[in-house]
Formats: C-alpha cells, structure tokens, sequence
C-alpha cells in the first residue's frame, strides 16, 4: 500500500500507527510531501517556525493562509519611531487600509513585516516579525494578535483572495 501524509495532520499519523499494529506483514511507503521551494513557501515555513502551530484552534497548519500586510524599514536613526508608532497604532486600531500602505523596501536595513493569518475555522490573526538586514540572523516574532471576529472580516474584505497563500502547501498526490 502507497499512502502519502502531510507532516502536519496527526490523525492521518495516528490511522497508519493503528494499521502497522493490527498488521503485522503490511509494507508502506510513500514520499515526503514537504518540497517546499518557492519564495511564498519559504515565507511559510518561517511563519510555521514563529507560530508553532495555530495559536487560534492549536492545530496544525492545514487550511491554513497567510498574506502579507505591510512591511516597515527599520533604518538606523531617522524618523523610524514616529513611523513604527504609527505602524502599531494602525494595528491595534484596525486601520487596514491605511495599514497596507506601508511597503518599504530596504535591502540594507532591518525590515518589520507584518503578516495576517486565518485558521481553518476562519478567525484572523496578525503577528509581526522583526526581519535582520544580516541573513545569517534568524527573524524574530514580536507581536501577535487574534482579532475580534468583525475586525478579521474587514480585514479579509480588503486582501484580494490572490493574496492569501497556504500555510502548508497542499500535498502531492500518488498514483
């Protein structure tokens, strides 16, 4: 028997556990379906990494999205605090549209990025990321929120459906 299980859903792990015990002759195989190459991809794992599981329904991450809100330069002096105060003000008061405008780009510089999410169940959170100019440096969480169902609404109404990428990208399926 050939069975293919995404590293992500338990029950599937605990349905193959049970077969192997009742038995005893069965031979399994199957391939990884974790071939996640894509920037998009990239992105997700690393916010898979942050989260460590759904911090709304406690799962794993399967009809799980994502999308990119906004992004912050974090440059070396300069009017940086006057602009993250305003990044965080938008944020706590559900300021989405004017929240979306804040696209800075700076190779150079430290990066705050902000990320939406929506669980499987449907509600939406936002968690922030510090972002190290310096590769080598690991990005670091610092903030997230689970927003009040009306205010993942109006956030979701906002994001094209194009915008919003799997958390975990869907596995391949065998012949």
């Amino acid at each position: 028997m050939k069975v293919l299980i995404p590293d992500d859903d338990r029950g599937h792990w605990e349905s193959l556990r049970r077969s192997l015990d009742q038995e005893s002759e069965l031979q399994i195989s199957g391939a990884a379906a974790d071939a996640e190459t894509a920037s998009h991809s990239v992105i997700a794992r690393e916010l898979r990494r942050i989260l460590d599981g759904c911090p709304i329904c406690d799962g794993g991450y399967r009809d799980h999205v994502y999308a990119l809100l906004a992004t912050l330069a974090i440059e070396k002096g300069g009017q940086t605090a006057a602009r993250l105060k305003q990044f965080y003000g938008l944020l706590r008061q559900y300021l989405w549209r004017e929240l979306l405008g804040f696209r800075d780009r700076n190779p150079g510089e430290d990066i705050l990025a902000a990320f939406a999410f929506r669980c499987a169940t449907g509600r939406v959170g936002v968690v922030t990321i510090l972002c190290p100019a310096n590769a080598d440096l690991p990005d670091n969480p610092l903030h997230y929120i689970i927003l009040p169902a009306e205010a993942g609404k109006n956030l979701m109404a906002l994001l094209h459906p194009q915008k919003w990428l799997p958390l975990r990208s869907l596995p391949l399926q065998l012949p």
